[in-house]
């Protein structure tokens, strides 16, 4: 029996485990199989190449629970990019770790990553070009072949945001009833990312006392909040930016009233968001906010249904769906799923050294292991700079 108290950290829960503890995490995992399945197509190592993308990408190798990078794509020149990647490899080496003390061998699979926000997968219907990426856009079936995985802020969104466990403790901290916190909807973020949604949401909100909403200003403090202060709220707002957007999880994590806008994308746990009935677990409002207040003022008269929201989100998503345990599992359970639509990739490569003058032929695995990989300043290989 799954015990968040004990196990939400816990990266190696067996297989069973996993099944059991998360049995609704799978959902993108299995969809990516099916469209695979019913394109009658197996992935080859050419579907899986980069040279499509300007930058942000990477390939990787997995074998005996090991991660080795092949290529990266001009994901050093970038800071953002840079950290982005070793997060995303560092989340699937613990993960891989994690079957490692199990006992278990994950399949050996080669694979293609994007940390960019959008993948700019080529349009062609018929092209089966494929990667693993934070999300998809709902309207776009041209992305229904990417693979989603755990975005980067799972490890750590930056350095001053710190770890995404230690952030989740930290919230914890705040845990309160709901209508013992400020009895507000709180959200900070900049306009330019998505002017519509949060164009709307600054207008519909400005000067109201039930919202303490702001425009970031990186040179003016007081409109800046840390992620941890949200929970002091009695709801929190999520908005897209230039795509999905990262902030769901950190909210999803206070004892608070989630506000989720209709979404244009969804991200590996997004269909456990549920709108209405019994197992409601945040407010549904329209793109443009329209209906925001209304929605607000409605809790805010309705203490018990308040709290029943409030306790649903918690139970689904901060002490299930959302923890480093569920990260570990969806990370192992993707590569099986992967493994039985792709290619076999071939783990060592014949490679020439010279000793003394002497020629010799030997097999060595390709790519580069992650632990050397961290110690890199550049693009892998250097040519691909």
């Amino acid at each position: 029996m799954f015990d968040h108290e004990r196990d939400a950290i816990n990266p190696g829960l067996n297989p069973e485990q996993c099944d059991v503890a998360f049995e609704d995490l799978y959902f993108e995992i299995e969809r990516s199989v099916k469209l695979w399945e019913d394109r009658n197509h197996t992935i080859t190592q050419e579907d899986t190449e980069i040279s499509w993308r300007r930058d942000a990408a990477f390939r990787v190798l997995v074998h005996n629970n090991q991660v080795r990078v092949l290529e990266t794509r001009h994901t050093w020149e970038n800071e953002g990019y840079r950290l982005r990647t070793l997060a995303v490899l560092s989340q699937l080496h613990r993960a891989l770790l994690g079957a490692a003390v199990l006992g278990q061998t994950s399949p050996t699979a080669e694979f293609a990553v994007t940390v960019d926000d959008q993948t700019l997968i080529p349009n062609p219907r018929n092209d089966n070009h494929t990667i693993w990426a934070f999300a998809r856009r709902l309207v776009d079936g041209d992305q229904d072949r990417q693979w989603l995985i755990p975005d980067f802020n799972f490890w750590s969104s930056d350095p001053a945001t710190g770890s995404f466990a230690e952030m989740r403790d930290i919230a914890r901290t705040y845990d309160a009833y709901v209508m013992d916190k400020m009895a507000q909807i709180v959200w900070r973020g900049v306009r330019w990312t998505n002017e519509y949604i949060r164009g709307s949401l600054l207008n519909v909100t400005k000067e109201k006392a039930w919202a303490d909403v702001k425009e970031v200003d990186w040179d003016n403090q007081s409109t800046i909040m840390r992620m941890e202060d949200m929970c002091r709220f009695m709801f929190v707002t999520h908005t897209e930016g230039r795509s999905w957007s990262g902030r769901l999880k950190y909210l999803l994590n206070c004892d608070s009233i989630p506000i989720v806008h209709e979404l244009d994308w969804t991200a590996h746990f997004y269909h456990l968001l549920v709108p209405s009935g019994p197992r409601q677990n945040y407010i549904p409002v329209k793109k443009d906010f329209s209906d925001l207040e209304e929605r607000v003022e409605w809790y805010l008269r309705h203490p018990e249904e308040a709290q029943r929201v409030a306790d649903s989100s918690v139970a689904t998503f901060r002490s299930r769906y959302t923890t480093p345990a569920a990260e570990a599992c969806y990370w192992r359970r993707l590569l099986v799923g992967w493994s039985d639509v792709a290619f076999v990739p071939e783990p060592y490569e014949t490679v020439v050294v010279t000793i003394n003058g002497t020629a010799t032929e030997e097999k060595r695995l390709r790519g580069i292991a992650f632990e050397k990989f961290i110690h890199l300043e550049g693009n892998y290989p250097p040519e691909t700079r």
